[in-house]
């Protein structure tokens, strides 16, 4: 902490401090302004540091509640954050060599996911630097941790998965792969 407050913080704690506050904000930040006031919020309830509070731009919170992707979310009835799985998994599906009675444990955690009538969304926050150019590339990198985490999420839930998505904060962007 001491570090982090002599230099600032990396790319990566900015990151970590932005899903932080996605994990704890309402659902109506959807103005700079609403933004604001619950980072505030979150920093004097030690949610957030104050330097972590600082990192995050009320104005990208509010681009995504905002978004067509936010309002869909906020209008489910059924929402999960940092959902934390375990499943078995066969080994096979990961390494080609194992047998075919092995078995390894799959366990992430899904930055967010939503139900609607037709099943489940997944979404996922990227703090990435990209552009236009070079973002469905990037989208397409992080492919398998979602297939990941739709396995794991209609294994669990016993629900398809229809959507996957990738909100990238750069470009106040939804990716769907």
């Amino acid at each position: 902490q001491f570090v982090a407050e002599e230099r600032g913080l990396t790319p990566a704690q900015r990151g970590t401090a932005l899903h932080l506050a996605m994990q704890y904000l309402p659902l109506d930040t959807d103005t700079p302004e609403r933004a604001a006031a619950e980072l505030e919020r979150l920093v004097s309830g030690g949610f957030l540091t104050p330097q972590q509070g600082e990192a995050v731009d009320p104005a990208k919170i509010a681009a995504f509640f905002a978004s067509p992707l936010g309002r869909e979310l906020m209008a489910s009835t059924s929402l999960r954050r940092e959902f934390k799985f375990s499943i078995l998994v066969p080994a096979a599906d990961y390494s080609p060599q194992a047998g075919a009675e092995e078995q390894v444990l799959l366990q992430g955690v899904v930055d967010c996911c939503f139900e609607t009538l037709e099943g489940i969304t997944v979404v996922d926050f990227k703090t990435d630097r990209v552009d236009r150019r070079s973002v469905a590339a990037r989208a397409e990198e992080y492919r398998p941790q979602l297939a990941a985490y739709s396995r794991a999420l209609e294994e669990i839930t016993g629900k398809p998965v229809i959507r996957r998505c990738l909100w990238f904060f750069a470009l106040d962007q939804a990716v769907d792969v």
